[in-house]
């Protein structure tokens, strides 16, 4: 199967980022989770993401937060994808957000939404 992407999964709910984790490793993704900011950006100062999926209400911050600060720090060309139960989200939703995926969502709509920001690599 062809490497499609490195995907950052990030949300505080482990069960949740392990059914992603798995879903998307499947479908041939490369795929790094974190549960907090700080994991996060661990990560992202390891390797360059190709799509963030991020979790709106985390632990001490918002996905929100999260993306602006993101955005800012050197991921301006990082799709990001706002994963939530809050249907009040996609108003809330800042400008760098590409998506946002009401929960609880269909493991295809996340397939899906996840292959159209990325791109097959050679």
């Amino acid at each position: 199967m062809p490497y499609v992407g490195d995907i950052l999964v990030i949300d505080d709910d482990a069960p949740i980022v392990e059914f992603i984790a798995e879903a998307l490793a499947d479908e041939g993704y490369a795929v790094r989770t974190a549960h907090t900011f700080c994991e996060a950006q661990a990560h992202i100062a390891e390797h360059h993401p190709d799509l963030v999926l991020l979790d709106l209400h985390l632990r001490g911050t918002t996905g929100i937060t999260i993306a602006r600060d993101f955005k800012t720090d050197g991921l301006a060309d990082v799709p990001i994808i706002l994963m939530t139960a809050d249907a009040q989200a996609p108003e809330l939703a800042a400008e760098g957000i590409e998506l946002c995926l009401l929960k609880p969502f269909d493991l295809d709509d996340l397939v899906d939404c996840v292959a159209k920001y990325t791109r097959y690599k050679e």
